[in-house]
Formats: C-alpha cells, sequence, structure tokens
C-alpha cells in the first residue's frame, strides 16, 4: 500500500473494530468480526500473527483520526 488509507474508508463498525484492536495490541481473532477482520487486513490496518490480531503503524494512525 502506498499511502495510509482513511478512516473515511471503513463503515462505523469496522472502525469501532479497529479501535478495540488497537486498544488491546493483541486481540484473539475469534473476537473480531470476520468481515470486519477481512476488511482491515485487505487495507493493511492489522496483521495476523500468532493467533490473534495485531495492528499496524497504519492501523494506529487511523484509529485516532
Amino acid at each position: 500500500m502506498d499511502r495510509v488509507p482513511r478512516a473515511s474508508e471503513l463503515t462505523t463498525p469496522q472502525l469501532m473494530s479497529l479501535r478495540r484492536i488497537v486498544a488491546g495490541s493483541f486481540t484473539p481473532r475469534r473476537q473480531v468480526n470476520p468481515e470486519h477482520a477481512a476488511r482491515l487486513l485487505e487495507l493493511e490496518l492489522i496483521h495476523i500473527s500468532m493467533g490473534g490480531i495485531l495492528p499496524t503503524p497504519a492501523g494506529r494512525i487511523v484509529s485516532r483520526l
């Protein structure tokens, strides 16, 4: 990705999911709506590691906008 996505590219529920992920730093996959996670992955705002979801630096930026 060549740019940081805008918060306006997410639905309100997707943005709330991202904010929960950022607030927790590590979130088990089962605690995030799979459709929200797919969209956040597509925008490179999160990544999956060690069985959970972690925010990327871009995800931290977007969650605060």
